[in-house]
Parts: structure tokens; C-alpha cells; sequence
């Protein structure tokens, strides 16, 4: 048997309510199976007096004469027994969105989605959970929530109680519990369903460092059982390793899909060369990849560093200490400084800890190799006024 997920009739045109299901029978329904066809989430918002249609930095289409934001924009893709597909993109391109789809947490508002197999989710949010039952009526509330059944709860339970770590908590209310503690809860409660089909938002919380490292331990696990995984993840290596197929989303819509050995190396290295050509998209595009790297404490490659700091200090151009690594990470690829770039490094860098008369004497010499012309207008002004409180 499998679950299909149609996008509802509303005299609106979209919905946001939990997906109402109906029980078919599709081919090989042996077989784990999760395919998406066509598929939009639109979610309503206030209409304001702007009319047009418009792509925010992140997130999804703003249609505001409609008065909808497109947060998935006609998904298509098909995964079978065996398949890892890693979902990749800014914040606010979707994959969360997507994940919730794929659970039917969100139907869609048209296409469809087909599941052929149990769904196992592990997201920051726990469905079911209620702050006013203890912690052992909630194992049973989510667990039903989940699609276990009673029995196979009771043979879990004991199981779940160890895992979280709550001692005589568990039977007191979670209203009381602290964040820590109603995240393990959560996790151990999520975690005990046998997983076909795995749901993964990578950004899940597990807790204090102590629980993060055996809850680490039991995500791979069910990673590694699981029939169809699907993880939403900022870290290229971990998508690069763990999946076979890869989705990169954008604006909520499908920018590309392929190998996600290939594809993730790929991505990188088209956002760099769009940035170098002074695309603003691709300046911020690698903005967002080389901040969300080192978010997840992965090294940028210097080349998608380097074109992320050049939209940052269009943002932010007096920021010196950003000045510094920019000039860092040209020399580290042999690439010229230009006098533009030197100027402004030492401009913004100046402070207490440098002297008016070294500063005159380190734009002298910067002056001395350049001509007027290698200078925007901006800066000779700015060192003309530099060089005037200096008292030359």
C-alpha cells in the first residue's frame, strides 16, 4: 500500500493544513518508493500594495498581487530502494520545506506525492508532543503520532526512557523540562521508529555534548538501515559521502540534480565563475555557500572565499579585518593586488594601533606605484582627506 498526497481543492489556492491521505496501490509496492510529481507549496500572506512578483534574497517567490509566497516551485524527482538524495542551497531555498512535504507535515497545493513505504523523520520540531503530559504519556502520544502502534510502543518503551536520559523526569510533566532536556525526548522518541524511508534535517538539534555524541552514533545508524534517505544538509562533504544523488534548490525550485559526487564540485565551482564575472546573484550566491561552510566548520576553497568577501565588502566596506583576508587569500593564489584594494585595506584597517605618520607613509608608498586613474574616485578623495588630517 502506499500514500498519496494530492494537492486539496480550496476556493484560495493553497493550503498549509497537515496533508489528508489516502491508501492506493501503486507498482512493485514491495519495494520502498518515494516519488514527487510536480509539486507546489504555496503558503498566504498579507497583500500589501506592491503588485509585482519578486524573489526575496532567500526564501521563496513573493506574489504579493496574489498574496501567496511560493515555497516550492513544480518538484519532480523519484527515488527507489537504495537511493541517498542530499538536498543542498542557501537558507530559505526549501529543503526544509521539502522535507516537510515529503512527510506530509505540508500537502501540496498542486501535483502530488507518492510514498510507498514507512515514513521516519528526524526534524527539530516533534509532532505530538505536548507540554502538559509527562514524559511517558508523550512517548506514547508521539509514537502513535509517528504510526506505531500500541504494542509496538510497549515493547519500545523501556528502550526510549534509557536512551533519553531523564531519570525521574520522565514522569513528570515536560513543561518543566529544559530545552536540552525536551530535545532528547523528542530525539529518542523519533529515533525508535524503524526507519524505510529517513527524513534527515541536518540543522537537528541533540542536545548537550555528552547526548550529541550517542545521538550522533544513532543517526548513522538509522542512516545506514534506512531503504531511502533524504537529508537536507549545508555541508557539501557530508552530502558528497553519504548520498548517490544530490538536488540543489534555489528560490524553492530545482537548479540541478545529478551525481552528488559531480554535482555539489560542480555548483561550487559555477557560482564562482558567475561571481567573477560581477554577477550580483552569483556574488551573493557565493556569499551564502562560503558562510554557510564555515558555519558547519568546513574551509571554503579560496577561490569561493575570496568572491563571498568581495560581496561582503560591498555591505560592508569599511570593514577592515574583512580587507585583511581578502588581500590574505589573493596572495595565497598569487593573484595581484590592485592599488584600489590596497588603499581601501589600509583606510579601513587604520586605527589605535597604527600612527598617523605611518598611515601617511604606507599611503605614500601604495601612491608612489599607481597613478590617479587606479583609483575610483571615492578613494582619492578619501585619501586626500586622510592625508590632510596626516598634515602632509
Amino acid at each position: 500500500m502506499a500514500l498519496l498526497l494530492l494537492a486539496p481543492q480550496s476556493p484560495f489556492g493553497f493550503t498549509v493544513d497537515i496533508a489528508i491521505a489516502s491508501l492506493i496501490g501503486i507498482e512493485n509496492n514491495e519495494m520502498a518508493r518515494l516519488k514527487v510529481d510536480g509539486a507546489w507549496i504555496e503558503f498566504p500572506v498579507q497583500s500589501t500594495r506592491h503588485t509585482q512578483k519578486r524573489a526575496a534574497p532567500t526564501g521563496g517567490q513573493i506574489d504579493s498581487k496574489r498574496g501567496i509566497v511560493t515555497a516550492l516551485r513544480d518538484i519532480s524527482f523519484d527515488l527507489r530502494e537504495g537511493d541517498r538524495l542530499g538536498l543542498v542551497g542557501h537558507n530559505g531555498a526549501g529543503k526544509s520545506t521539502m522535507l516537510r512535504l515529503l512527510a506530509g507535515v505540508y500537502s501540496p497545493t498542486r501535483g502530488r506525492v507518492l510514498i510507498d513505504g514507512s515514513v521516519s523523520t528526524l526534524f527539530n520540531s516533534t509532532p505530538g508532543l505536548s507540554l502538559d503530559g509527562t514524559g511517558r504519556e508523550n512517548i506514547i502520544t508521539c509514537g502513535l503520532y509517528l504510526g506505531l502502534t500500541r504494542r509496538q510502543i510497549a515493547t519500545k518503551i523501556e528502550e526510549i526512557v534509557d536512551f533519553a536520559e531523564l531519570g525521574e523526569y520522565i514522569d513528570l510533566p515536560v513543561r518543566i523540562y529544559s530545552s536540552g532536556m525536551v530535545t532528547r525526548l523528542g530525539f529518542s522518541i523519533a529515533t525508535a521508529v524503524e526507519p524505510e524511508i529517513l527524513l534527515l534535517d541536518e540543522g537537528l538539534a541533540t542536545g548537550d555534548a555528552q547526548f550529541a555524541q550517542k545521538a550522533q552514533a544513532k543517526m548513522l545508524d538509522m542512516m545506514t538501515r534506512s531503504s531511502i534517505l533524504v537529508i537536507a544538509s549545508h555541508s557539501e562533504s557530508l552530502v558528497a559521502n553519504m548520498c548517490s544523488r544530490c538536488i540543489i534548490l534555489e528560490h524553492g525550485r530545482i537548479l540541478a540534480e545529478g551525481s552528488a559526487a559531480n554535482l555539489v564540485e560542480s555548483y561550487r565551482k559555477s557560482v564562482v565563475e558567475s561571481a567573477q564575472t560581477d554577477d550580483p546573484d552569483g556574488l551573493y550566491r557565493a556569499y551564502v555557500l562560503a558562510t554557510d561552510m564555515a558555519r558547519h566548520g568546513e574551509l571554503p576553497p579560496p577561490e569561493l572565499e575570496e568572491q563571498g568577501l568581495r560581496y561582503a565588502l560591498q555591505v560592508s566596506p569599511d570593514d577592515g579585518s574583512m580587507w585583511q583576508r581578502y588581500v590574505q587569500l589573493l596572495n595565497a593564489q598569487g593573484k595581484p593586488v590592485s592599488p584600489e584594494v590596497e588603499v581601501r585595506t589600509l583606510l579601513s584597517s587604520f586605527s589605535g594601533r597604527s600612527s598617523l605618520d605611518e598611515l601617511q607613509m604606507r599611503l605614500s608608498d601604495v601612491l608612489s606605484r599607481c597613478v590617479e586613474e587606479d583609483l575610483s574616485p571615492e578613494v582619492r578623495q578619501r585619501v586626500r582627506n586622510t592625508m590632510e588630517k596626516t598634515g602632509s
